[in-house]
């Protein structure tokens, strides 16, 4: 296996992913949230979809601000990977928690397939079900501490369909591999308020700087606790639009959250910012005024 930052497969996701987050929106959606709740202190939490190295060590070097960070061998946990174990090992004793990406397809509800080529919900679950166990028969004593499930449905479907899916995975997450282990959804868009049951964590924003100044929260965010919302940024391009974002981010009551300069072109989570942009982020993340 290549070790690669993500595939062209899960790039396609990406863009899939963008585009829902500023389209879609649950049908049961209450009205829009205010910026009037405010989270305190934040976590940046980080797709790290780079190759180990020095960029890992780099994000090593922010613990105790950065909270989660999402290992993406091979748009999935590949085939094992001895510097991946190495990354996610020095990770877990720096004290950052290092979750591992899985697919949902959207249960095939968009055309997406399983590697088999089924959109069947039944596969996508079975598949989804295999790659959490290979995780963390990989690097499970490498001190894997979650799981993160992209592609994630927003809405709470017919009779909850949708939603209890999403439970059934946590519930698979925590019954195997212990209650401790962090749970992440990605709608990357507002999520119905039953998904909050759904997982530790949701994904509620995934888009560009320029989007997120006219997104509204779903009004349900604003009376969560704020560990349960994580908001991803890309394409702000400079300290000045940093500061505004992260901001923003502390008004929406996200506990969770990363911004940075590079582009969805680009790959935005294939590196992290340069090294000034990214110290301004910590002290940002870490400040309480």
């Amino acid at each position: 296996m290549t070790r690669t930052s993500r595939s062209a497969l899960a790039c396609a996701a990406l863009a899939l992913t963008a585009a829902l987050a500023v389209t879609a929106a649950p049908a049961d959606a209450a009205a829009p949230m205010s910026d009037s709740a405010s989270a305190a202190a934040q976590k940046v939490s980080v797709p790290a979809y780079f190759a180990p190295g020095a960029t890992w060590d780099r994000l090593n070097g922010g613990a105790g601000t950065v909270g989660l960070a999402v290992a993406n061998p091979s748009s999935g946990p590949g085939g094992g990977d001895a510097q991946y174990t190495s990354a996610i090992k020095a990770a877990h004793a720096a004290g950052v928690t290092v979750i591992g990406y899985v697919r949902t397809g959207y249960f095939g509800s968009t055309g997406i397939t399983t590697t088999s080529g089924s959109t069947d919900p039944a596969e996508w679950m079975r598949q989804i079900k295999a790659e959490v166990d290979v995780w963390y028969r990989l690097y499970g004593t490498a001190g894997l501490g979650g799981i993160f499930f992209d592609e994630g449905q927003a809405d709470c479907g017919p009779s909850n369909t949708y939603v209890n899916r999403y439970t059934e995975l946590r519930d698979y997450v925590e019954s195997r591999y212990g209650a401790s282990a962090v749970v992440v959804d990605n709608p990357g868009t507002g999520a119905a308020q039953c998904y909050s049951a759904a997982a530790d964590t949701l994904v509620t924003f995934e888009g560009s700087a320029a989007s997120y100044r006219t997104f509204q929260p779903q009004a349900w965010e604003a009376g969560a606790a704020a560990d349960k919302i994580w908001h991803l940024v890309y394409d702000s391009p400079d300290e000045t639009s940093l500061r505004e974002t992260m901001a923003l981010s502390r008004k929406r009551n996200a506990g969770h959250v990363y911004v940075t300069p590079d582009t969805l072109a680009n790959n935005p989570w294939d590196s992290l910012p340069p090294e000034s942009y990214w110290n301004t982020e910590l002290t940002l993340a870490r400040s309480t005024g």
